[in-house]
Parts: structure tokens; C-alpha cells; sequence
């Protein structure tokens, strides 16, 4: 029932997981910025040089609505 100086000591498999996680973390933020910037090639490739512009700002505002979205979606459960 009384907890041990040993229970509240981190173990070293919780720092591993943590470690795992921000790991996965990082590599989720570098493919994210890659995925937006190839994306944002294929627009140019894809349509004519005067309608790049106009794609490019439909493409932008779903980013931000979607991130927008995510965050209001992590800021209202917490």
C-alpha cells in the first residue's frame, strides 16, 4: 500500500518508450515537411503556370484547416 522509493523511480524501460516516441516523432515531422513539398511540386508539374497559384492556395488552406482541426481537436480533449 506505501509506495516504495523504488515505485517512483523511473525505469529504464519507460525512458526506452519515451525515447521511441520522440524518435517516431521527428521522423513524422521531416516526411510531413517532405510530403508538403512534393506535393507542392506535383501542382506545378501538374497544371499550367498561370493556374499553379490558384491550386497552391486551395492546397495551403487545407493544410492549415486540417492542422487547425488537429489542434483544436488535441487542445479541446486535453
Amino acid at each position: 500500500m506505501i509506495d516504495t522509493i523504488q515505485d517512483k523511480k523511473p525505469k529504464m524501460e519507460e525512458y526506452f518508450k519515451k525515447g521511441i516516441f520522440v524518435l517516431a516523432m521527428m521522423f513524422l515531422v521531416v516526411s510531413s515537411f517532405q510530403l508538403y513539398f512534393s506535393i507542392d511540386r506535383i501542382l506545378q508539374t501538374w497544371f499550367e503556370y498561370q493556374y499553379v497559384p490558384i491550386f497552391k492556395s486551395f492546397y495551403n488552406l487545407a493544410v492549415v484547416g486540417i492542422s487547425l482541426y488537429i489542434m483544436r481537436l488535441y487542445f479541446v480533449k486535453r
